[in-house]
């Protein structure tokens, strides 16, 4: 019995000891699992921060590209802008270079019909022709408003002549109607032309008032006026009408008055 005890109690203790070391062999075993559960974990910790900085560096590259995108469309648009300016541009030096070879054919056809207008005159001294010319044609011109001037002077001086001889013929006209009509006449006796006064032969017998107005004549022409100053039965004292003696003119005695207005009927 106590045999079977001893056996019970060893069975018991390498039960013991067999449980323990599986137990042992377990723990290492959730343990050397635990860890290399941990370490995966942190393999795939980092890999997902890994991946989770890939994708930033991604989302960044392509925002990215979407901005250099962005500002090659709008280079794109900008060159095809200059590229239109340029077409314009282009097109208006054509059309430059047009007119200027236009321009250019008329020069030349303006030069061959100087040469034939001017045969044996090199070009280069078409300048110095071109000059004299205008010289000429100023000088002439210069000529012509002188000339104008001077035909306006004449033509001024022919109708103030025309206007005077006029004056002159109707003043004439009515010294004839006067004379014509004057039947008083007599002649100057005495003067003193340093008074401006003469003595007339004829008096108040003779038809002449204190108011009457005398023309003096010469030859037949009338050389000034005569006003009464004194009045005597046969005699009269008249003085000069100033202003009334033509230039240059003395009254001398033998001068012949008659009235200035002719008497009525």
């Amino acid at each position: 019995m106590k045999s079977l005890f001893y056996i019970l109690a060893i069975v018991a203790i390498g039960a013991a000891g067999f449980f323990g070391w599986s137990a042992k062999q377990n723990f290492e075993k959730q343990v050397a699992e635990r860890n290399e559960l941990t370490r995966k974990n942190t393999n795939l910790s980092k890999d997902i921060i890994a991946k989770q900085k890939d994708e930033k560096d991604a989302e960044a590259a392509l925002e990215l590209a979407l901005t250099e995108k962005s500002e090659a469309d709008a280079g794109l648009g900008a060159a095809k802008g200059k590229t239109g300016d340029k077409k314009r541009t282009l097109a208006q030096i054509e059309n430059d270079l047009e007119l200027k070879m236009a321009r250019q054919k008329e020069i030349d056809d303006s030069i061959d019909e100087l040469r034939k207008k001017f045969p044996g005159i090199r070009l280069e001294d078409v300048p110095e022709k071109v000059a004299q010319l205008e010289d000429q044609v100023k000088k002439l011109t210069a000529e012509r408003e002188d000339a104008e001037v001077i035909k306006a002077g004449l033509e001024s001086d022919v109708s103030s002549n025309l206007a005077e001889m006029s004056r002159v013929e109707e003043k004439i006209s009515e010294s004839i109607e006067r004379v014509s009509g004057n039947v008083f006449q007599a002649t100057v006796t005495a003067v003193d032309n340093d008074w401006n006064f003469a003595v007339i032969g004829a008096g108040e017998k003779s038809g002449l008032t204190g108011d009457s107005q005398l023309l003096i004549q010469r030859g037949g022409r009338l050389i000034g006026k005569l006003s009464i100053s004194k009045l005597e039965p046969n005699s009269a004292v008249a003085d000069v009408v100033p202003g009334s003696l033509r230039p240059g003119v003395i009254l001398r005695p033998g001068d012949q008055v008659i009235l200035a207005k002719v008497r009525s009927n």
